[in-house]
């Protein structure tokens, strides 16, 4: 798990919870595309997750929790087939349902309720959930309760019901864990896709390669190193790592080092010239150009926003 634990570090969410819905069937809400990681959690009820990513709708039950990526349409409804009004023209009226209730205490039966947020993340560091499925779902089967991601989930739906001290700090924590203990359970599914943490696991030679990568981004690293590293010849090992990762070996560490960069240019202790070197360039020209190329700005310009 070193690859997805050096993931997790820079990843530095800004996670929030963005409010609750609860209605009486039938409901439905549309969501549109976003940059942000969204999460939905069915606290009551049940409801049903629609996107042209999935295969057909799935029923999320209590407790049950669905993270949608960037830039994925998708629709949250009583059933399968209910119409669903796009988020914008509800958030009026969303907004007057929060303020004047706050957090429901009862639910009518067969109403759903659920809590909505999202997390934004660096475009960059967006690459760590390449090779995922576009919408991952995660169900309360029996015997849930036993897992640390149903016990967050939990938690958090009771911080929510019962306001005490120190409860939004606790709400910011919780949304925080819930990320890493999803992208956890997820990657020991059957379904986990490809992301470079997966690959890790399921591959000892191209997680020994990826760990190396992740632990020191400022070395000088060459193809053929990396395929040592992996124990393959160095044309297996391009073509392995490039099938697996869908891009490159070098392509994936120069990446990695602009996703390191990010994190390392809110530091405002470090100079430019010195975070190159952490990143393995030997000057900050170099780096620059390189961080230009693929954040689309410049490193002076990235720190002051």
């Amino acid at each position: 798990m070193a690859v997805l634990d050096s993931l997790l570090e820079v990843m530095r969410p800004r996670g929030a919870v963005v409010g609750t819905s609860w209605m009486r069937s039938p409901w439905g809400i549309e969501f549109d595309r976003t940059p942000y990681v969204r999460f939905n959690i069915v606290l009551d009820g049940h409801c049903w997750v629609r996107s042209d990513n999935l295969d057909r709708p799935v029923k999320l039950t209590k407790h049950d929790l669905v993270l949608v990526l960037p830039d994925t349409a998708h629709a949250l409804a009583s059933s399968p087939a209910a119409h669903a009004v796009p988020i914008a023209e509800l958030m009026a009226q969303l907004r007057e349902q929060w303020q004047r209730d706050g957090f429901p205490r009862r639910v009518t039966r067969g109403d759903g309720l659920v809590l909505h947020g999202a997390y934004h993340f660096e475009p960059t560091v967006l690459s760590a959930l390449r090779g995922l499925p576009r919408v991952l779902s995660f169900s309360a089967a029996p015997g849930r309760d036993s897992t640390p991601l149903a016990g967050i989930i939990a938690t958090l739906a009771a911080e929510l019901r019962h306001p005490a001290a120190g409860k939004q700090l606790a709400i910011d924590r919780l949304v925080d864990l819930l990320l890493v203990y999803s992208l956890r359970e997820w990657s020991a599914s059957n379904n986990a896709g490809t992301a470079a943490w997966v690959v890790a696991m399921r591959s000892p030679a191209l997680g020994r390669v990826l760990s190396a990568m992740h632990a020191m981004p400022h070395h000088a690293w060459t193809v053929a190193e990396l395929a040592r590293e992996a124990g393959m010849s160095r044309s297996a090992f391009a073509a392995a790592f490039t099938a697996a990762l869908g891009r490159p070996p070098l392509a994936y560490l120069t990446e990695w080092r602009m996703t390191v960069a990010m994190d390392l240019l809110r530091d405002n202790r470090l100079s430019v010239d010195q975070v190159a070197t952490k990143c393995g360039y030997g000057n900050a020209f170099a780096f620059s150009s390189a961080f230009k190329r693929t954040v689309g700005s410049p490193p002076s310009a990235h720190r002051r926003r």
